[in-house]
């Protein structure tokens, strides 16, 4: 059997698991990324992990191909990682492809996370079958992901499907990107958190310490008017994001994931209400907005997908 290595890097973790040729995951690990200790150490990481899936595929057939998701900006013809993963110091210019195939002598295909996550979405999850897709995971930031015609777009430069920096309020928050009012300022999980606490010292009120978007959301349920303002003003946000992508892509469906989406799906609605309302007619027709369905395993089994389709491509001529 053709089997597939995936690598799923974070800043604290990295997961990693064994697949075939239709994504399916037949083993998975976890264990520390070593993200803040450098760039040698995260790449020992990864080469243990990837030691680790070579012993397990003995029993099911060859490793054909690894792939790896990373945070930042990658060149993806290259596997090099051009910058923007603040939380891996030192982790820019790392030649991901050249390391790991020097290692193994198999081939390997890098990408940004959020690019992997939104291939195994477009394939095996919430929008598969969708030729025209958009993706969101909403967490500490806002990671984006384009699907055009079946294929992820990633822009000249690989550059692209930055849809976290796309700006909404042109004198707002300021950014960690240089910009001012992107929407990660506004709709990311430390975006709800902000908006949360501007409600409360409007009011001569003080945030509990510590807080998170989980106790946003349930505080909401307990019928806190604050709360629930906070969060329909973080889905009104959202929503004018998405009614500006609406407009330039007229996508089939949007696929929102992460910590802040997982809380439900009232809040999805509330932004897709927004995006309706604010986009043009004509591109909202038919037009679903969801919730991600592959949890945790999207990022690596992406990454597995990444390796089966990039390794085909390759053999392909």
């Amino acid at each position: 059997m053709d089997l597939f290595i995936g690598l799923d890097l974070g800043g604290t973790w990295l997961k990693y698991g064994l697949g075939d040729g239709d994504g399916r995951l037949l083993t998975r690990g976890k264990r520390p990324s070593e993200g803040q200790r450098g760039r040698e150490a995260i790449f020992g990481s990864m080469i243990n992990a990837v030691k680790e899936l070579l012993g397990v595929a003995k029993e099911w057939g060859e490793v054909r191909a690894i792939g790896v998701g990373s945070p930042g900006l990658v060149d993806y013809q290259r596997g090099i990682l051009m910058g923007g993963a603040p939380n891996l110091p030192g982790w820019e210019g790392a030649d991901i492809r050249g390391v790991l195939e020097r290692e193994f002598g198999i081939p390997t295909f890098a990408d940004n996370d959020a690019n992997v996550m939104a291939l195994a979405e477009a394939r095996l999850g919430a929008a598969r079958e969708a030729k025209q897709a958009i993706f969101l995971t909403l967490g500490t930031g806002i990671g984006g992901g384009i699907l055009i015609d079946g294929q992820l777009y990633r822009g000249a430069w690989f550059a692209g499907a930055e849809l976290g920096h796309t700006v909404i309020k042109f004198d707002g928050r300021p950014c960690n990107c240089g910009n001012v009012g992107c929407v990660e300022q506004y709709a990311s999980a430390p975006g709800m958190i902000r908006t949360y606490w501007e409600i409360l010292a409007a009011k001569g009120m003080s945030p509990p310490a510590g807080l998170t978007t989980e106790q946003i959301f349930a505080r909401a349920e307990q019928g806190e008017v604050e709360a629930r303002k906070a969060i329909e003003d973080t889905a009104y946000y959202l929503g004018v994001a998405l009614a500006s992508f609406v407009n330039i892509f007229n996508p089939e469906v949007i696929v929102i994931g992460g910590g802040v989406a997982e809380a439900g799906d009232e809040f999805i609605r509330m932004a897709e209400q927004v995006a309706v309302r604010l986009a043009q007619d004509v591109a909202t027709r038919g037009l679903r907005v969801v919730r991600a369905s592959m949890g945790n395993e999207a990022g690596t089994v992406g990454a597995i997908l990444l390796a089966v389709e990039s390794y085909a491509t390759l053999v392909s001529g």
